[in-house]
């Protein structure tokens, strides 16, 4: 068995740079290895696998756990390079039994093991280092099965464990920073911030003295392992050398006072040593070739100092120091703005009137001044008084244009005129319209700018309820009508024949309102176009052929209230004329052509509809249906007009003479000409197949037009999961349940149901709105391309938009 597990007349593998030519220079006959000619075929292929990765890997072979790497390995090793065929234990000896021991006998255990993040403080370049590691280790066995040792890619994530160090020090240095006021308050916490992140004893900021020769610390921020350095030092007692470096604006990283020139005279050492410091990092700040400031940093112990922390707090130094100069120039200048009241008094009389706001900017300063008007328009508190406070104020949606129209104005040097919204302190949104300019200071500079402020949230407010008021509107009745065609629908199973029958015409005639009423909605109640009541009437009859129907008229648009009743009347003489006059052939044909006539009551409408090419008329009927009523009866008694009915043996002709005062909309026009005969909105073409053995979530909060969705999604072979009725259960429905496709009403139990649907589509399943909103309520950006069908439900049109959404998407899969 040892034999077969050999690789008898095997050779190691050209290449693999430096550390593939010391492998087969390396004498291995004095190691626990021996000959590679000898070596196990496995150990052979990870030997040429890992020397031709550029990727960091090693290996760690038998029991005495020799160590093969390459050259991406040797650059991790570091000093610690060269090391082959050493023990692995040997090698990192300062965090073998700390941190790696235990990992390393798991997988001599037969283990296998990943981490995506291991820190390590490696002594590899002379000096104790943290380090973070992604890496895995993989067990090999041999052809016993034994395990031989492991396998282990790995790369080196300190640089980017350190970066959002950093950064999340940036961002907190930000956050915390934000709303001080207190300049000691900003020295403090930077301090803190340094302390905790960079794992010292001991921060702070120090300012010097006017005379250069004292160091003042008014607040330190310590761990309490280390006494507070509060108060005020002498700063030759840190050494000359020292000193000077930071009086030339040298930032100073000293990993042990003992060792380095500049600290390690005795008076110096003893001045450390009294405060309990080992190491230190130091950023000075100069001001006109003067020393004014230094941010230090200390630790109680000797440290190595990276680069990149002494780059963080060389930032967070620059970061503390504009913010200081910024506080200690705003109380400057609030001498500035005591003066400026006086004038601002005087606006104020003329602008209160007006319901205006003024106010001033100084863009140098960064500040801004306002009237009591402005700061209630622009929600600035009291204490407000930074271009910054303003700027936050702004709805982050509304910033960057706000920011580009000024940026414009700035500089192309002429006034600006914008609006944007600003977050109240109660949390309420106010719409601002401002205007304003820049002129230049007395060096040329752009740097003060005025203007006026008006708040038009009131304004906004009755834009959006007006928009909303429709859109719910459009909501709250299509739902009751499709309710309506609900009960209607779903009575066709208990009824007989004729009530069956009853029923489809009953949901047709409830349909043909909805339709009416999504043409009103679009106009937003202003009324319809005739030619498109005509075109919505007939679309579902029309088929392949356009031509079957032909309507010929001047430019009409009929009052929401006409709009209807014509609506129902079209709809009675489409529908006739499909089931038993010209649009049941295929050749059959139906003109609809209307125009002036003067009468006594002023001029009239009047509409001819004619039926050619259909099954011969006999005569008129014996009795007259409740359509014929309908359109006789209603016309003349809604709109005031007359209707002739003519049963000509070659199709029916229908007469409508209608008074124009009754139609027309007040600011409407008579035209010359009509627009086209609208297309209408068919069914797009699908295989009912297709939708076999879909899993489909339904959510619909009215309990009798889910049933109705469900029962025909059903009958269409699908599978149904729900109807669920809140938002809560369709959002929880949307994230665990298993499912295919889905159908969402738009508003669950009033509230709006987006959450849920950004569950379906973040599973990348396909969706399909089904709403009683019209397209005056648009869904959010990122929902705004989800196919809807407005209701009432027509069975036809959900199952061909379910179709061919799934079929959309899957072909993008």
């Amino acid at each position: 068995m040892v034999q077969a597990d050999r690789a008898e007349g095997l050779v190691l593998p050209e290449g693999g740079g430096e550390m593939g030519e010391l492998i087969r220079a390396h004498d291995w006959s004095g190691t626990p290895l021996g000959d590679p000619a000898g070596w196990p075929p496995v150990l052979h292929t990870l030997v040429a696998l890992m020397l031709g990765s550029s990727q960091p890997m090693f290996l760690v072979w038998g029991p005495k756990r020799t160590t093969i790497y390459n050259d991406a390995y040797a650059e991790i090793l570091a000093g610690k390079h060269p090391a082959l065929a050493l023990p692995f234990n040997e090698i990192w000896h300062e965090i073998w039994e700390s941190d790696l021991r235990e990992i390393v006998e798991w997988a001599y255990a037969g283990n296998g093991l990943h981490m995506d993040d291991i820190p390590l403080r490696m002594m590899r370049k002379g000096y104790p280092e943290e380090t973070h590691f992604s890496f895995s280790y993989t067990p090999v066995r041999g052809s016993d099965g034994t395990v031989e040792g492991f396998f282990c890619p790995c790369l080196e994530i300190t640089e980017q464990v350190l970066e959002k160090r950093r950064a999340r020090l940036r961002a907190e240095l930000t956050e915390q920073l934000r709303d001080v006021q207190d300049p000691v308050e900003v020295m403090y916490i930077a301090a803190r911030l340094l302390g905790e992140v960079l794992g010292v004893e001991q921060a702070g900021y120090a300012e010097i003295d006017a005379d250069g020769d004292t160091a003042i610390i008014a607040r330190d921020w310590n761990s309490g392992a280390m006494q507070s350095n509060a108060g005020a030092h002498r700063l030759m007692d840190f050494g000359p050398d020292f000193v000077a470096d930071l009086r030339a604006g040298r930032s100073i990283a000293i990993g042990e006072v003992r060792d380095d020139p500049r600290t390690n005279p005795t008076e110096a050492l003893e001045t450390f040593a009294a405060r309990g410091v080992r190491a230190f990092l130091n950023v000075p700040r100069l001001r006109d070739g003067r020393l004014v400031a230094v941010l230090a940093v200390h630790s109680s112990s000797p440290r190595h100092w990276h680069p990149t922390e002494v780059a963080l707090v060389e930032e967070a130094a620059e970061r503390v120091n504009a913010a200081i100069d910024h506080l200690r120039a705003e109380a400057a200048r609030r001498d500035n703005e005591a003066r400026l009241r006086r004038t601002r008094d005087a606006v104020a009389l003329a602008t209160e009137a007006s319901q205006l706001g003024w106010y001033s900017w100084d863009l140098a300063l960064g500040v801004i001044s306002a009237d009591t008007r402005a700061r209630e328009v622009m929600c600035l508190g009291p204490d407000e008084g930074r271009i910054a406070d303003w700027f936050a104020r702004i709805h982050p949606d509304d910033r960057r244009a706000t920011r580009a129209i000024i940026s414009d104005s700035l500089s192309d040097g002429r006034p600006f005129d914008l609006e944007y919204r600003v977050l109240h302190r109660d949390g309420s949104l106010r719409h601002v319209h401002a205007t304003g300019t820049y002129r230049g200071d007395v060096a040329g500079e752009t740097g003060l700018g005025t203007g006026l402020v008006r708040d038009v949230t009131e304004q906004k407010r009755s834009e959006a309820h007006q928009t909303m008021l429709m859109a719910e509107l459009d909501h709250r009745v299509k739902n009751i009508l499709a309710v309506v065609q609900s009960i209607a629908r779903q009575s066709r199973g208990r009824a007989a024949v004729d009530a069956t029958e009853a029923a489809d015409l009953l949901v047709g005639r409830i349909d043909a309102l909805a339709r009416s009423h999504t043409l009103l909605a679009r106009s937003r109640w202003q009324g319809a176009a005739l030619a498109e009541l005509i075109g919505t009437a007939v679309a579902p009859y029309r088929g392949a052929r356009a031509e079957r129907v032909v309507a010929d008229g001047p430019a009409l648009k009929v009052t929401p209230k006409a709009a209807q009743t014509l609506t129902l009347a079209l709809h009675e003489l489409a529908t006739n004329a499909a089931k038993y006059g010209a649009l049941s052939r295929e050749d059959g044909q139906v003109s609809a052509r209307w125009g002036w006539q003067a009468g006594e009551g002023g001029r009239r409408l009047v509409l001819d509809w004619r039926e050619q090419g259909g099954p011969r008329i006999e005569g008129r009927p014996q009795r007259k249906g409740f359509g014929s009523r309908l359109i006789e009866r209603t016309l003349a008694y809604e709109l005031g007009g007359t209707v002739t009915l003519d049963y000509a043996p070659e199709g029916l002709r229908a007469r409508f003479d209608l008074p124009l005062d009754k139609l027309r909309v007040e600011d409407g026009e008579d035209g010359e000409a009509g627009p086209a005969l609208p297309e209408g909105e068919l069914p797009a073409p699908f295989a009912r197949e297709s939708l076999r053995g879909l899993r489909v979530l339904v959510a619909e909060d009215e309990h009798l037009i889910g049933e109705e969705t469900a029962a025909t999604l059903e009958a269409a072979g699908c599978a149904v999961i729900g109807p669920v009725a809140t938002q809560q259960e369709a959002l929880e429905m949307a994230v665990g349940a298993e499912y295919d496709a889905a159908v969402m009403d738009i508003n669950l139990a009033g509230t709006f149901s987006w959450p849920a649907a950004r569950a379906v589509r973040a599973r990348m399943i396909p969706l399909v709105f089904a709403t009683g909103y019209s397209v005056a309520m648009e869904p959010p950006h990122d929902l705004a391309g989800t196919p809807r069908i407005e209701k009432p439900l027509d069975p036809d049109r959900l199952l061909a938009a379910l179709a061919s959404t799934v079929a959309r998407e899957s072909a993008a899969e």
